[in-house]
């Protein structure tokens, strides 16, 4: 088991009062799984991952991290600085050095890689976010547009190679070029066992890429299964202002087999077009 949280709950106190933000949250997250976690505005999915990535301490609970409680004061925390890589929900505020190469090695400082090993994780990261290494590695980070800004930083989260990604509203400004090719890596960096855990709202992103839904609902978690399981409570979501991929929309509206991505939808249209023809 790579995480595991046992009835972690975050409070905050305001004024003297304490405010629940997550309840009794028990989740085991295997080795290589891809996770999307969804929730209303406010729901606490925020903070449910920044627990994970040791950026806030429970109020109560434990976050296990391949058996070690990563909140002990034992825990050697760059040891979770190496296994994990976090996306902020608007990294391109993490933007701060005065090239774009000097950005994204940044989280290679202290890696004990060579000169050369670093240059060919930079070049390999900056690429698989769709930029030309030799016309932006001496650019100004902060001189590039929002978009292009978005990309740098997780190029500079990907160029540390880390076993488990957390990313946290990652497509959101994103051309849809520039969506679908960024889709596309973290289906080519699960593939490569890296586990995934995606913040979206974008249902049918969600669809394409995990195989895994979390529902946090006022800080708690609602649902959990397959996306096909978490995406046939169409009413349940709906309660909580959530929606569901347009392929499982459509399938229900036309009467077809339950699918979750378009593809599917498409193939189960056909066929029953075709057995109609008959």
């Amino acid at each position: 088991m790579q995480i595991q949280l046992k009835q972690l709950c975050l409070q905050y106190d305001c004024e003297g009062r304490k405010s629940d933000v997550l309840q009794d949250i028990d989740l085991q997250i295997g080795r290589g799984e891809f996770i999307g976690i969804m929730g209303r505005t406010g729901c606490g999915k925020t903070s449910l991952v920044q627990l994970m990535a040791g950026l806030l301490t429970p109020t109560s609970g434990q976050v296990l991290i391949d058996g070690e409680d990563i909140n002990s004061r034992h825990y050697d925390k760059t040891i979770l600085r190496g296994k994990l890589g976090y996306v902020f929900q608007y990294p391109e505020y993490q933007l701060f050095e005065t090239t774009v190469y000097r950005d994204v090695a940044f989280a290679l400082k202290y890696s004990k890689l060579s000169k050369k090993e670093v240059e060919a994780r930079v070049r390999q990261a900056l690429e698989d976010m769709g930029f030309d290494f030799a016309a932006i590695r001496e650019e100004s980070p902060l001189a590039l547009s929002g978009g292009e800004k978005r990309r740098v930083a997780i190029a500079g989260v990907l160029a540390a190679q880390p076993e488990i990604l957390i990313l946290d509203e990652p497509i959101a400004g994103l051309d849809p070029q520039a969506r679908d090719a960024f889709l596309k890596l973290l289906k080519k960096l699960h593939a490569q066992g890296t586990t995934i855990l995606m913040i979206s709202h974008n249902a049918d992103a969600l669809a394409d890429c995990a195989h895994r839904l979390i529902v946090i609902n006022d800080g708690k978690k609602a649902l959990d299964g397959t996306v096909e399981e978490v995406f046939s409570h169409e009413e349940v979501l709906s309660q909580m202002h959530l929606d569901v991929s347009f392929a499982s929309r459509m399938s229900k509206k036309l009467a077809l087999p339950h699918s979750v991505t378009y593809e599917a939808f498409v193939q189960n249209l056909k066929a029953k077009l075709g057995g109609d023809a008959q």
